[in-house]
């Protein structure tokens, strides 16, 4: 009898663990649910917006050859500033060695 009774303790403690896995289950598919419903919306928002600007390039493709230029002439900019940091750069260490070589420690006494 009192082995019956413990039996049934464990069962009733095993069938409410598994209710509460069940319901925190239920739950997190729930949210799953959600938060792929959401990610579609994004994705379909997104996939949009890139058909709208494909559509805009197609319509308007002087105004991307003008960009591409542009952009041409930011890249070159670019190489020239960054020679001309390199440059800066050599010529300090240069006058910066000379000073070294000029400027020689006192005896010590």
């Amino acid at each position: 009898m009192v082995e019956k009774e413990v039996r049934q303790e464990k069962s009733k403690g095993t069938m409410d663990m598994l209710l509460e896995n069940s319901i925190a289950l239920q739950k997190t598919l729930a949210d799953l649910g959600m938060s792929l419903r959401e990610l579609n919306k994004k994705v379909s928002l997104m996939l949009e917006l890139f058909e709208v600007a494909g559509r805009t390039i197609k319509e308007k493709p002087a105004r991307s050859s003008d960009l591409a230029e542009k952009v041409d002439l930011l890249i070159k900019q670019n190489k020239t500033i960054a020679r001309g940091l390199l440059l800066l750069e050599k010529s300090f260490k240069e006058k910066e060695a000379e000073r070294e070589t000029k400027v020689q420690p006192l005896p010590s006494i």
